[in-house]
């Protein structure tokens, strides 16, 4: 990679600060940290302080004076629209963090703008990126599986997530905040966008803890062209969960299956044969999304989320945000 580039990162919340922190620890070669932007003071104020890089409260005078060649925008996703909008005005490629927004209008205006300027824009689903899901499409592209025809998939967190960071919590959901993954690898594994979807939920837990939320929320998706997945993602696993998250998804086609458990970084393939393969140890791989999302500004041909494709997920969110209050399929 010929080209030294400098991010500036908007949203100093918990995804801002870990990849500022990655990249002062230089851990994705060839880019440095050139400054932070959050409307909270305090809250860039540390980071920053920390880091040793200039903070902002003002996007306009962050882009005006610390000279970035890219940006990683990590603010809440339904404020996503107008730092995307002032980046795409000011010709700075973009990386914006999952889901690419929370209404359909945000997404298309969002699409429109980094059109429009004719500036590189990715959305971050970074699980394209994690080894076990990347033996997944390999091993789709192969034909080994035949044709893909259902999904089973399951994204959670222990309680403590969403219980211990209530502000956030409260004005989203498991769908929006895990099952967006899921539903980002079912449309690059299968190239098929989703035609109706059914989803059901249940609330309470969370409710109690002053959190108006849902507890857990399921969806079941038909896919254009056959085929459909049935997608789980829960905010209440207990404590005593031996992991943060529980990441696992089974692909079958009309000749085989695949399984992944992200947690153990484990792959079952059965075929004409089974295998199982182990694969890097879980996060290892994230900065190689960064240096990814570089290299495509750079004009090479490497794997990439368009902001058409995250306009795809948001879409089937707010179908399933639909279907939970209607009680009724929803298209997207």
């Amino acid at each position: 990679m010929g080209t030294a580039h400098r991010f500036l990162i908007v949203g100093a919340g918990a995804m801002g600060a870990s990849y500022a922190r990655m990249l002062d620890a230089g851990r994705v070669p060839g880019a440095s940290l050139a400054g932070m932007v959050d409307l909270d003071a305090g809250r860039v104020a540390r980071v920053t302080g920390e880091l040793g890089v200039p903070g902002f409260t003002d996007l306009g005078a962050a882009i005006r004076e610390v000279g970035a060649t890219v940006a990683y925008v990590a603010v809440p996703e339904a404020w996503h629209r107008a730092p995307v909008e002032a980046l795409a005005a000011a010709g700075i490629p973009m990386l914006v963090e999952k889901p690419l927004a929370t209404t359909v209008e945000d997404g298309e205006a969002m699409v429109a703008a980094a059109a429009v300027r004719r500036v590189h824009a990715e959305v971050n689903y970074v699980q394209r990126w994690n080894p076990a899901f990347v033996e997944a499409r390999r091993t789709v592209e192969s034909g080994d599986l035949g044709e893909v025809r259902s999904f089973n998939a399951c994204l959670s967190n222990r309680i403590d997530a969403p219980r211990d960071n209530p502000s956030w919590s409260r004005t989203t959901s498991p769908a929006w905040v895990l099952m967006a993954h899921c539903l980002d690898l079912a449309y690059w594994l299968s190239g098929r966008r989703a035609e109706r979807v059914y989803a059901t939920g249940g609330r309470g837990q969370l409710q109690a803890l002053g959190i108006d939320t849902w507890d857990w929320v399921h969806a079941v998706v038909s896919y254009e062209g056959g085929g459909d997945g049935v997608f789980e993602s829960s905010w209440v696993l207990p404590e005593s969960w031996p992991a943060g998250t529980d990441l696992r998804l089974r692909v079958s086609g009309t000749h085989g299956s695949i399984d992944v458990n992200d947690t153990v970084q484990h792959v079952a393939v059965a075929t004409q044969t089974f295998r199982y393969q182990s694969t890097t140890a879980s996060g290892a791989w994230v900065p190689q999304r960064l240096w990814a999302f570089l290299r495509a500004v750079e004009g090479e041909r490497v794997p990439r989320v368009s902001f058409a494709d995250g306009l795809e997920v948001t879409r089937l969110l707010v179908a399933i945000d639909r279907s939970l209050l209607t009680g009724n399929p929803e298209r997207p």
